[in-house]
């Protein structure tokens, strides 16, 4: 139960029954809270209107146990505006955030790098930069941090021109053929400095976070993935 008003996004929404919706939000202090937001469709000026994805609110709910009621919600500045493939993305940290966050699990720092990751797919068109530090500033927070500085049995440091592999509950090995995908030392560095990326490193990178991220999710697919392929399909054939 929260009765005062706390910074939130929506990051999914649902109908129930005739007039309400049922919602996963993400709060600053709080974590990720599931409410019902009762009799809110339907009405011309209604709740519903303001509780959109990307839009900065506040909110307050009542209750007890997983889903509660939400009481109040204004907004606080502008809805993010993110367009097409940024919308997308946006669709995508939204579904890691439902899947993967605990309830009721207080994380300021998730909702900051959220926050900071919308300003970023509004600003940029290098969206897969802002969706690869915000894959890694998540799993850090969750507790899942990745170590990419040295291999985890040796405890050498990784050097840049050599090819490694990544296990997700372990860490850092030398790439022997045959084995998992690959991701040079260079890629490793780029990621941990967060900066110097190029196509080549994002690519690996890329392909780094979805295994990791696969392994933490027990393998359960993302909806999202499945749009971005989609929308990739349509691109090929026009």
């Amino acid at each position: 139960m929260n009765a005062e008003l706390t910074a939130a996004f929506v990051l999914h929404q649902r109908p129930y029954r005739e007039t309400s919706l049922l919602l996963d939000v993400l709060t600053e202090h709080y974590g990720r809270v599931s409410l019902v937001a009762k009799g809110v469709r339907g009405k011309k000026r209604s709740q519903a209107g303001i509780l959109q994805l990307y839009q900065p609110l506040l909110i307050s709910w009542s209750g007890r146990g997983e889903l509660q009621t939400l009481i109040a919600v204004e907004t606080v500045s502008p809805q993010y505006n993110l367009r097409s493939e940024a919308a997308l993305c946006g669709l995508y940290l939204n579904e890691l955030l439902v899947k993967l966050l605990p309830l009721h699990a207080g994380e300021p720092e998730i909702f900051q790098a959220y926050q900071q990751a919308l300003i970023g797919l509004q600003q940029t068109e290098f969206t897969e930069i802002v969706l690869r530090l915000f894959e890694k500033h998540l799993l850090s927070h969750l507790g899942y941090g990745l170590v990419l500085d040295r291999e985890f049995e040796s405890g050498q440091v990784i050097e840049p021109h050599e090819q490694y592999t990544y296990q997700a509950d372990a860490g850092l090995s030398a790439w022997q053929p045959g084995h998992a995908i690959a991701i040079s030392g260079r890629s490793l560095q780029h990621l941990m400095t967060e900066r110097d990326f190029d196509q080549q490193s994002l690519n690996e990178i890329k392909n780094l976070m979805r295994s990791v991220i696969h392994f933490y999710l027990g393998g359960k697919p993302l909806q999202s993935r499945k749009l971005f392929a989609q929308l990739q399909q349509y691109a090929d054939k026009n």
